[in-house]
């Protein structure tokens, strides 16, 4: 399975992960490349609140209310998306 973790590269190209890891990297990677961000902006929890908010919308009772599609409902749409996509 594909994983992604967002990290920082310092001047002397060690890499930091922008968040704790709950298990230890091994393997091979792609790297690509952001822009560099702001001076002093961090994009974890604590830096743009990006994930605070989502966080926030978890819990909220405008998601706990949200309307839900059977998993054969979401199966039988996204085989249509992929036969639709093939025909074109």
């Amino acid at each position: 399975m594909l994983q992604t973790i967002e990290v920082e590269i310092d001047p002397s190209g060690h890499i930091h992960p922008l968040e704790p890891l709950t298990f230890i990297p091994a393997g091979r990677a792609y790297l690509t490349l952001l822009p560099a961000p702001n001076k002093g902006l961090r994009t974890s929890i604590a830096g743009d609140g990006s994930a605070a908010k989502a966080l926030e919308l978890l819990a909220s009772p405008r998601f706990a209310q949200r309307p839900a599609a059977l998993s054969d409902e979401v199966q039988q749409r996204i085989s249509e998306l992929r036969n639709d996509w093939g025909n074109r």
